[in-house]
């Protein structure tokens, strides 16, 4: 087995990336009929695993990949797709240079600053050449796939720069790109769920469903037996790899619940002891993730969030519930939860308190179990509700 480097939220190479198999396999089936929403709690690889399928694609298939979290205008859409096409087509030179000649042609030089007036009102037509462009380019018996990661955040971002009506009008003409170009496949990818951009929409004025043409899908945690495999290589990378590392690697592994970002973050730590790591140290570790002042694994962000995509009383009730759920050992039913709610806002009703626990279910925080008969809440991760249980109130 191969020891592997812990490297905490930084980029892996392709053959660093472990594992994924199962799910990948998966996705692969769905887009040879349509496209794909992949939802997923950020840090859970998400992006790791469709940098997978880009650097390893199926016959058949060419994909574009884009990270798209810096994208603030639908200009800028159109001139990130060209930037891929060059740097991250998984096409020959010549498919790349064709393309890139192509937009050097079609487009004025200064359309690339997206400051033209004229430029803007024709975004519509700009973004469908530059995506025929690829097409054109591709053989005719492959499929185009257009991995957009982190898109829900790219159309929060047009929705607050260029107004609702922009990002609508950019979700409007996806669906019918889709519709139009049968070889056409798209990849939609956040850690920010896209239906809390699309509830902004419809706010906004929009009752349109703009991918209820395509699947959505929870990205799962990494499985136990790769999860074990990715810690076991972690451990072995120390300065002093401990002797029972299979051990400790399970342990690693059902404490962090099969985060690949929290394995790589808690080796990092192990790394910086002059021993071979014992259980209490791996227990430090985990708790330094966790409590640490400076937040090393940025868990603040499920605090925050809640201000930006919740409406006050929304992220009021949300904090409520998470407080209520952060110190009970065991799952809550319903009524049991709304009471504690109300401990903390005596004038809250039950149905706003189950329209918010349906969010916070939607959004990773929360998951539902024992069934029709007797449902009760609890937190989703482990490290989450630790987290908020020492830090918030």
């Amino acid at each position: 087995m191969d020891p592997l480097l812990p490297n905490p939220g930084g980029q892996l190479a392709l053959d660093e990336i472990v594992g994924r198999e199962r799910e990948i396999k998966r996705y692969w089936r769905v887009l040879d009929r349509q496209s794909l929403v992949l939802s997923a709690e950020r840090r859970i690889g998400k992006t790791q695993l469709v940098k997978k399928m880009h650097g390893i694609p199926r016959e058949g298939f060419v994909t574009v990949y884009q990270d798209l979290e810096r994208v603030h205008t639908r200009m800028e859409l159109v001139d990130s797709i060209y930037e891929a096409a060059r740097d991250h087509l998984n096409a020959s030179a010549k498919v790349r240079e064709n393309i890139l000649s192509f937009w050097q042609a079609y487009v004025p030089k200064k359309i690339s600053a997206t400051e033209l007036p004229e430029a803007k009102a024709q975004w519509k037509n700009h973004l469908c050449k530059a995506i025929d462009a690829v097409l054109d380019e591709i053989p005719a018996d492959h499929k185009l796939l257009l991995i957009w990661d982190e898109l829900p955040l790219m159309v929060d971002n047009i929705q607050r720069g260029e107004g609702a009506d922009a990002a609508i009008q950019l979700l409007d003409l996806l669906r019918a790109l889709r519709a139009t170009r049968p070889r056409l496949r798209f990849i939609f990818t956040g850690s920010i769920g896209l239906h809390l951009v699309l509830r902004a929409l419809r706010a906004a004025g929009n009752a349109n469903a703009p991918t209820n043409d395509m699947l959505s899908e929870t990205v799962p945690p990494m499985s136990e037996a790769e999860a074990t495999e990715l810690a076991e290589r972690l451990l072995l990378s120390l300065p002093f790899p401990p002797k029972d590392f299979r051990e400790l690697a399970a342990t690693l592994v059902e404490r962090v619940e099969g985060f690949p970002y929290y394995l790589h973050h808690t080796v990092n730590r192990l790394s910086w002891l002059d021993h071979q790591p014992e259980p209490s140290d791996l227990a430090d570790a985990i708790d330094g993730l966790v409590l640490a002042d400076e937040d090393p694994a940025n868990l603040a962000y499920y605090r925050d969030r809640l201000a930006k995509h919740y409406s006050s009383d929304e992220a009021r009730i949300a904090r409520a519930v998470l407080n209520a759920l952060s110190h009970e050992a065991q799952p809550m039913p319903f009524e049991a939860l709304c009471n504690l709610v109300r401990h903390a806002s005596p004038e809250v009703q039950d149905t706003a308190v189950a329209d918010v626990c349906g969010l916070l279910r939607q959004d990773h925080y929360l998951t539902l179990e024992g069934g029709a008969s007797s449902p009760r809440y609890r937190y989703r991760w482990a490290i989450v509700k630790r987290w908020w249980a020492a830090t918030q109130r």
